[in-house]
């Protein structure tokens, strides 16, 4: 399966029972399989990062949902969590973002699927994370140099059309990824496309990045990256094609060695 059909099956198949108590109705979420077959009551539990790599220091954000689908529950006491089995530690973030989640550090040991469980009055849920071989991944990971591949610009749109999507237009389009890595400075790349997110998270990601370019500019070159050739058509850009990319948004910080 590909990395969406992965996140969606985690997402949805891996929502365990709770053994006893009274569920609160916000919080917990009738979870069915592909076939419309109820498997379980439990958290609605969802990961936002996409893939993970062994050996280094990750960061992992996971929600709680509301059974809709369509925002956060009121978590009004503790929430506790795991991967494999192991307590994590977790921070709470709830302010500027338009849905609040949890985040926290993890070092995995080897290439497959681990198991993040999240526990809230005796309710529980889980989610799985893929962790991926670094060997057998294109995206490059950190330690990795970045990817020397053209992005669109005013003065070569390479096919796509808008080459941003936020409304009013970024002003990071100036110049193309490959020449901003030849300058051999610090480069942080945006891919995200704010008109056909299908979370809530691409818009605010970027206005919230081009907030931060002004105290950055001197040292960093700030790019921004739309995921499609068009408004409307399945076709990617060029540049996220050559990176692999099977979800957005992802923001990529480089040293001015490139390396990730």
């Amino acid at each position: 399966m590909n990395r969406r059909e992965f996140l969606l099956a985690g997402a949805g198949l891996a929502v365990v029972a709770a053994c006893g108590g009274k569920k609160d109705d916000d919080v917990v979420a009738e979870v069915t399989d592909p076939s419309g077959s109820t498997v379980a009551k439990g958290l609605n539990l969802v990961v936002a990062t996409y893939f993970h790599v062994p050996g280094i220091d990750e960061r992992v954000t996971a929600a709680i949902i509301n059974a809709e689908g369509t925002g956060p529950v009121v978590l009004d006491g503790p929430v506790e969590m795991s991967i494999d089995g192991q307590p994590v530690e977790t921070t709470t973030h709830t302010d500027g973002t338009p849905l609040p989640y949890f985040l926290l550090h993890h070092r995995f040991t080897k290439p497959g699927v681990s198991m993040l469980k999240a526990t809230f009055k005796g309710a529980t849920g889980e989610a799985a994370l893929q962790v991926m071989d670094p060997n057998e991944l294109k995206v490059p990971v950190p330690g990795k140099p970045m990817i020397s591949t053209p992005s669109p610009t005013a003065a070569d749109t390479l096919g796509v059309d808008p080459i941003c999507t936020a409304d009013p237009v970024c002003p990071l389009h100036e110049v193309s990824l490959d020449a901003a890595l030849a300058e051999k400075r610090p480069v942080a790349v945006l891919f995200s496309t704010p008109a056909r997110c299908q979370s809530r998270f691409c818009g605010p990601v970027l206005d919230t990045f081009v907030e931060q370019r002004a105290a950055f500019a001197d040292q960093v070159r700030f790019l921004h990256v739309e995921i499609y050739k068009t408004r409307t058509g399945p076709d990617l850009a060029p540049t996220v094609a050559a990176y692999g990319l099977e979800q957005e948004p992802v923001l990529f910080l480089a040293g001015a060695d490139g390396v990730v």
